[in-house]
């Protein structure tokens, strides 16, 4: 993919100054959109290891459990290689997660955002003891509290699902997210939807007035 990186926007074509004509314009765009398109087109999907296509594809499959794409990242010290899941929607591989990294101190954070129903799963690094080591796994979701009004008589409310699990895993050369987030209920709790999903992660397991 090609990146265009402007330091004096004054000489750019598009300054009120200098105005490009109609013919430049398409042109210019034109090459913009290819190299945008030809960077998808260039990511392949895989299942077991193996090319099955490329992201944003049409396809001939209906379902895809397992399928991924890849991307690299810098890691603690080293380079580490990241699985992300792949659907398929509209007859098309469709990226199932976007990655996102954050830093905090000394600790990477890989979010892996869903883009259809707003959930997330994290994965904390950090460097200790020469190694790159998972210390904890977290993922939110939307969910339901079923309350209990009086006896066999139940509300069901929105709320906001976080798990959490602290761990210890030697990282070598990949982390794949199908298989990372496996919790047990008391890794988890509940808080209402109102209630800001950072607030939520951050009280823990606090009571709160359904």
């Amino acid at each position: 993919m090609v990146f265009i990186w402007v330091s004096d926007w004054s000489s750019f074509p598009f300054n009120n100054s200098y105005f490009m004509k109609p013919a430049q314009k398409i042109f210019f765009f034109l090459l913009l959109w290819i190299s945008v398109f030809n960077s998808k087109a260039q990511i392949s999907v895989y299942k077991n290891d193996s090319i099955i296509g490329k992201l944003y594809e049409e396809t001939e499959r209906t379902a895809c459990e397992y399928c991924y794409y890849q991307e690299d990242i810098l890691g603690i010290n080293k380079k580490i290689k990241i699985k992300i899941p792949v659907i398929i929607e509209n007859g098309k591989l469709q990226a199932g997660r976007i990655l996102e990294i954050t830093n905090k101190g000394n600790i990477k954070i890989l979010k892996f955002n869903s883009i259809s129903d707003g959930s997330s799963s994290w994965i904390y690094l950090a460097y200790k003891r020469n190694k790159t080591l998972i210390i904890r796994k977290l993922s939110y979701n939307n969910a339901v509290y079923k309350k209990e009004i009086k006896k066999n008589d139940f509300d069901y409310l929105p709320a906001t699902e976080v798990c959490v699990q602290n761990t210890s895993e030697i990282i070598n050369e990949e982390i794949s997210f199908s298989g990372s987030f496996k919790f047990i209920p008391g890794d988890c709790y509940k808080c209402p939807i109102k209630t800001e999903v950072d607030n939520c992660i951050k009280n823990g397991k606090i009571k709160y007035s359904w």
